[in-house]
This record gives C-alpha cells, structure tokens and sequence, in this order.
C-alpha cells in the first residue's frame, strides 16, 4: 500500500505514478506486472561468479611467495667487515 493508490483492498500496478491496473487477486495483479516487464525488455544483470574463500586464500598466499623469492635477492646479506656479528 502507498499513498499513490486508494486503500480498498484490491491490488494495483503502478508505472511511473500511473496506474496500469486495478486486480482482486495478487496473481492477475502479477501477470500484468510481468507483462509490462516483458515489454519494458528489461534483463537483470547476472550475479557474480561466486569465490571460493579457501582458494582465494591459497591464492594470495602463492602471489606473497612469488612476490618474496622474486625480491629474495635484495635482502640477502652482503659480506663485508661485519659479516659474522650479529
């Protein structure tokens, strides 16, 4: 119920603030819903594929790794007077 259309207990569809039809029952109410989406050609987008959140998890961690032993080399030490000191 809105304040666009009477309170009398049947069921409307409504399109841009224009009533397209007054229905007793909720099912023909829904098939000129239907109808007037049908027209319209309107497509719901699909939904996104869904993520597995243990692969993905697997995933970054293999991204980090590779990230680490392609860097590796700049953080070895370097020999030099203060090699064996901690």
């Amino acid at each position: 119920m809105t304040a666009s259309v009477p309170n009398d207990g049947h069921y409307y569809v409504v399109l841009n603030g224009d009533i397209r039809g007054r229905f007793r029952t909720r099912s023909a109410a829904l098939a000129t819903y239907r109808a007037i989406l049908e027209e319209s050609g309107y497509r719901p987008s699909q939904p996104k594929a869904s993520v597995d959140p243990a692969r993905e998890t697997v995933e970054r961690y293999m991204d980090d790794l590779e990230a680490y032993w392609t860097e590796s080399y700049r953080h070895q030490r370097r020999g030099g007077k203060t090699m064996y000191r901690s």
